[in-house]
Order: C-alpha cells, then structure tokens, then sequence
C-alpha cells in the first residue's frame, strides 16, 4: 500500500527535537552550577517578611456557626495564627469575699465550689454561718454530682458542640496565686485557632462579674457562660422537681417550670438548648430556697438558653448504694451576642430583702420576680413581711411566729366562718319544706315552663327564712385567697430551712414524728362528726367523716413542718368555731329540727 506522509514533517524531524531539548537541558543545569547563589537573609528580616507574606496569602474562608450571632469584620491579619496558651497541668485558684469563697479550675477555668460564707451575729454576741448545710458547714451551691456530669459553673455552652467540649476540657493559663484572694481572676487559652479570655472580679451580695471572649480565627464565636448542674440543696430525685427558670423582660416576667399543666395557671416545658433573644433584664435558674441569676451590662444585645438534661441521681442520698435515678436537671446560659460577654452573676439564697437590694442594671427592676408568693402575692408579701417582723421584734422563733399569725388570721376570718356556718345551718333547718317543694315538682321535665314556679316558691321560702342559698359557700371563698397566700409564702421562706421548734429541728422538712399530721387527722375528724348532718346520706356521712381528714393528713403527712403548723392550728381552731356555733341559740334550734326529723325516719 502507498505511504502517504505529511508534508510538513519531514523524515527523522521528531529525533532531531528531542536531541534540541536534551541540549537545552543540559545548558540550564550547566549555567545553575556556576552561577552565583543568593544571600541568606538575617532572621531579623525574616521575622520581617513572614507577615508581608502572610498577609499577601489569601486567608481561609471560616467555618459558619450554627448562630446568628453578628461577627466583627475581619482585620486584615485575621488569619495569623495567635501564639499558643496551654497550661501543663490542672490548677485551682480561690476568690473570697465576707459572702462566698469560690473555687475555680483552670480546666474550662470554670468553677469547681462555691461556698455562702456570710455570718451573722448571735444573740450571745458569737457567729455562725448564715446558710449552713447539714454538718453547719458553709452551704455549698455547686451540685459535685451533676456537675461531673453536665458541666461545671459558670463553663461554656456553644451550639458547636465540639468548640464547647474543646473550651470546657482545655486547662487554661491564668487564675490566681497559691492562696486565696480577693482581686479578679484571669484566664486565657489558645489553641492557635482558638482564643479565650476569662475574667472574674468579686462584687457586692454575693455576685461576681464574669467576662468572657470566644474567637476563632479572629472572628468572635457563640459561646456563653452557662450554670446547667443544678443546686447544691438538690439531692434526691423529687428535688429537681422544684427547679425552675424565671426572667424578665421590660415589665414581662415569665417563669418556666419542668414539667406542663397546671390548675391556677399554665406550665411551660423547659426546652433544652432553646434560645430567647433580649433584650433581658436578668434571667436565673432556682430551686425552693437557692437561685443563681445573670445580670447583663448590656439587656438590648444579651440572650438566653434554656438548658434541660437528663443526669444520674442517688435515688436515696442518705444511702447511696441502693443504686441511681434520671433526674432531668434543668439550667440556662447567658450572653452577649454583640460583643464580649460582661455579667453579673447573683448566687445565693432567695432572701426577699436581698434580692429587693439587687438592681439588675441601671434604671432595671431589682431580682423581686425570683421569689414566687404565686397567684396571690399581693397578700402573699404583706403576710412574710408581717411574719418577719413579729419574728425579729417579739418572737424569736418562727414556728411560734407561724402559730400567732395563724391565730390572728383566724381570728380575723372568724365572722367569714361564722356567716357560712350559720347559713350552712339554716339550709338545714328548711331542708324538709325544700324536699316538698322538689317532690310536688319532680313529675315536670327539666324544659317545663311550671319548672319556673318550683323556682318561684323555692324563692319565697329563702326570703321568708331569711337564707341565702350561697351564703354558705361565699365566705368560704372569700378565705381561700389568704389560705393559698398563706401556702405560697411558707412553701418559699428561706428563714424556715434548719429553723426549729419543739421537737421539729427543720422547718422546711416534714415533722419527724408525723404528731403534726395526726393532730390534722383527728381535728378534723372530731370537727366532722360535730358539724351538722341532718338531711344528709348515711354513707355520705361516713365518707365525709373519713376521707377527708384522711386525704388532709395524706397531703401533710409530707408538708413541710412550717406548713403543718398552720393547718393543724387553723383546723384545731375550726374546730373550737364549730363547738361555739352548735351552741348557740341558732345551732341548738338545728339540733332539735335533725333529732325530730330523725325520729320521723324510724
């Protein structure tokens, strides 16, 4: 076959250009060997130089946070990596001031204790501890048990959860000298991509200023102080049941509570990880007595986290062996999410002077909302204040405060009472010309028009006897607001915890003999049978005799002795009530009516 060749290619071109290049080659390594080599530069113009280049460099595009919190815009050296901080080891720092001695690490430079250290003088001129535990040791707020488990105090939350476990876990360079002080605390930790400031500073009853930073790679980061493990006073797994989260907002205050539902007002679920943007005044998590609360320097910019996890309990504290509970534990983080993060945190007992002393920034509302006297406060208030006083000026032991007040308010009460007893009784007296005029109606279907004529004479005969078909039961209302106050104002009064009174050595705990839940069953009891039952069921009556008191005590037999103290005296006095109203003239004509009218029955 022909062989047909491109013109332009010319037998045995291609060897001759690769004996070109090689030639070419060749002449290069040749003129690199005996040319002159240039000058190494000192290391002072090499320090020099590295951050022109690294500034020339194209700096990499950060990772996007999972917030929306504003970043600052980035410096033109935002991609120099910062210098390292690292401690070698894990260090502690103590900070004490005449209200609290706290104990910081500087893994996560994060608190580790927190002991309430104010004393108050005696009355034989001593000192004691204001808030001790069981020991009359200094309270301490930190719970070690959840705290292993969900974080230390005053630790990060960030919603990167591997940037939160790298700034909580880390040890930071910083804190303070061998022994304790009283002057700030810093920390500060780099990783080179990651820098963290920390500082604390003491401040007046029982806060702390918290400042904290959070950069990565020179853009500032979510990150926010948060307190997650609950309190030092909750032990058992029932006691997480009271925790709660409260902030305000202008004039707003909502209250967040565990669990939902509710009779007097709704409940809220407390979502863990939920965030409410500001602007807030203040917002705190607290249990029956303690709370810890965030004050923000700046309310407009700050936010809020709800935190609510789940953490392994003893099931009996006082017997540790017999194995653990999940508790949900229930907590809150706290930020700026402008800036730095400046705070004031409050950790302490729910005093009401106290927390009335606190203002949550200038021109905000003082810490009053974290006190619950509930639905009632208006009365709730008046009446601690009132016990307080009488415990300060004259009686100086609150359960015999709880039992004059008891008295008193009974006694202001008394004509409430007596106006329902008395017409309890004279529907009595004219139950049988009621039970005629139901019967010469009962034929009559609900929808008949003559069902308005048995209304008519039902009418007559109120008027004609002079009773008040609801006489009885609106007295009665009228005094469930100063009982439900009465309620609220005890089941929160930290004076009560470890105060005693005759053979009750805590107040806030059930009575260790249960006499005061018995006195409850009896009295009430013995007030039952007393009380008149004409007209009424047989088995009505027994079921009225017993389940009753029964249900009282069951609900007492767990009260707080504080509580128990006041029922059990409001119900001996209803009792004493009832006693005089049977014999009075009126209660006497009652007993007559029931007696002939059980004698007819026969």
């Amino acid at each position: 076959m022909t062989e047909y060749r491109n013109p332009q290619n010319e037998p045995g071109s291609d060897k001759r250009m690769l004996l070109a290049l090689v030639a070419v080659f060749v002449v290069l390594g040749v003129m690199q060997y005996f040319m002159p080599k240039p000058k190494t530069p000192p290391a002072k113009d090499q320090a020099q130089q590295q951050p022109q280049q690294a500034q020339q460099t194209p700096s990499p595009v950060a990772a996007p946070t999972t917030s929306s919190t504003p970043v600052s815009p980035r410096s033109p050296a935002a991609a120099v990596k910062a210098p390292v901080k690292t401690a070698a080891s894990e260090t502690e720092s103590i900070l004490e001031t005449p209200t609290y001695r706290i104990t910081f690490t500087n893994r996560g430079a994060s608190v580790k204790s927190w002991l309430l250290t104010e004393k108050e003088k005696l009355k034989d001129g001593k000192e004691k501890y204001r808030y001790t535990d069981d020991n009359g040791k200094p309270f301490e707020l930190v719970n070690p048990t959840v705290a292993g488990q969900l974080g230390n105090p005053l630790s990060f939350f960030a919603y990167d959860k591997d940037l939160e476990k790298k700034l909580n876990e880390s040890l930071y360079v910083g804190g303070g000298a061998s022994g304790p002080t009283s002057g700030a605390l810093r920390y500060e930790f780099s990783d080179g991509d990651v820098t963290v400031r920390k500082t604390f500073r003491p401040d007046k009853n029982n806060i702390l200023s918290v400042e904290t930073e959070v950069l990565r790679n020179g853009q500032r980061v979510a990150a926010y102080p948060k307190w997650a493990s609950g309190l030092g006073d909750q032990m058992a797994p029932a006691s997480y049941t009271k925790s709660r989260v409260d902030y305000q907002q202008g004039s707003t205050l909502e209250r967040k509570d565990p669990t939902s539902g509710g009779i007097i007002r709704s409940k809220k679920w407390i979502v863990g990880g939920d965030t409410v943007p500001g602007p807030l005044d203040w917002a705190a998590t607290a249990d029956q007595y303690f709370a810890v609360a965030f004050l923000p320097d700046s309310p407009k910019d700050s936010t809020l986290v709800t935190l609510n996890s789940q953490a392994e309990v003893p099931k009996n504290p006082d017997k540790p062996t017999e194995g653990n509970d999940k508790a949900n534990v229930v907590g809150l983080a706290f930020g700026n999410t402008g800036g730095p993060t400046r705070v004031r945190v409050f950790a302490g007992a729910k005093a009401v002077d106290v927390l009335e002393s606190i203002q949550s920034h200038p021109g905000g509302p003082d810490l009053r909302g974290i006190y619950d006297f509930g639905t009632f406060s208006f009365i709730a208030r008046p009446l601690f204040l009132w016990l307080k006083w009488t415990y300060t000026n004259w009686i100086n032991n609150w359960g015999w405060a709880i039992a004059f007040l008891t008295l008193v308010i009974t006694m202001a009460l008394l004509p409430l009472r007596i106006s329902s007893m008395k017409s309890s009784l004279r529907m009595q007296r004219i139950q049988p010309q009621m039970k005629s005029i139901q019967e010469k109606y009962k034929r009559y279907s609900l929808t008949d028009p003559r069902r308005a004529d048995m209304q008519k004479e039902m009418q007559a005969l109120y008027k004609k006897e002079g009773v008040n078909p609801v006489g009885g039961c609106f007295p009665l209302l009228l005094q469930l607001p100063f009982l439900y106050a009465f309620y609220a104002m005890l089941n929160n009064a930290i004076e009560l915890r470890q105060a005693n009174w005759l053979w009750v050595h805590d107040l806030s705990m059930p009575d260790p003999w249960h006499l005061l839940p018995i006195i409850i069953i009896v009295a009430m009891f013995v007030q039952q049978k007393n009380a008149p039952q004409g007209g009424m069921d047989p088995a009505q009556q027994k079921i009225m005799a017993f389940m009753g008191p029964l249900m009282f005590g069951a609900f007492s037999w767990s009260m707080p002795a504080g509580l128990s103290i006041y029922l059990a005296l409001s119900t001996l006095l209803g009792w004493a009530q009832q006693i005089f109203i049977n014999r009075s003239e009126l209660g006497q004509q009652v007993k007559k009516t029931i007696e002939k009218r059980n004698a007819r029955k026969r």
